[in-house]
């Protein structure tokens, strides 16, 4: 059985799935990640949502609030023995659910253009390819993709 709970950045599976994710974009990019590291660090990520199936650490994914009042959503992992199970959609629709309630209106993510399972879970729960956005812009080998969420009045993330 999975279940979902939210937490921030400091949560110990958090971390756990962090790690893994780390490792296996390491796998895939090499070097290029030195570039991606700069923007990925979960130190100041007050919305997360971990994901565990038969009480162990599965699947993750946070989001960041952006100037522009969006929110972008990163870290979306799951764990390879537990792939396939509709674990990275339920993340996905909690981090929506979570964003919509504290009024953000759009999403964007960037993933990479190695990652093909992750472009196809992306368009299937309605996200839409744009430009890249900074610091993505002119980078070769990066995604971008939007969704708009649901309406309400944003609040302020405590943290």
């Amino acid at each position: 059985m999975t279940t979902f709970y939210r937490c921030d950045g400091t949560d110990a599976n958090f971390q756990t799935l962090i790690a893994a994710l780390d490792a296996e974009l390491t796998d895939r990019y090499g070097a290029q990640m030195d570039f991606y590291g700069a923007f990925n660090g979960v130190q100041d990520v007050y919305t997360a949502v971990v994901a565990l199936d038969g009480g162990k650490p599965a699947g993750c994914g946070c989001f960041k609030p952006l100037a522009d009042g969006s929110v972008e959503m990163k870290r979306i992992f799951v764990a390879p023995d537990a792939r396939k199970k509709g674990i990275a959609r339920g993340v996905m629709t909690r981090l929506e659910e979570w964003a919509a309630e504290l009024g953000y209106t759009r999403a964007v993510l960037e993933t990479g253009t190695s990652q093909p399972e992750a472009i196809g879970l992306y368009e299937s729960i309605g996200y839409y390819g744009i430009e890249n956005y900074p610091p993505y812009v002119g980078v070769h080998n990066s995604v971008c993709y939007e969704k708009q969420l649901g309406e309400g009045k944003r609040t302020k993330i405590m943290g």
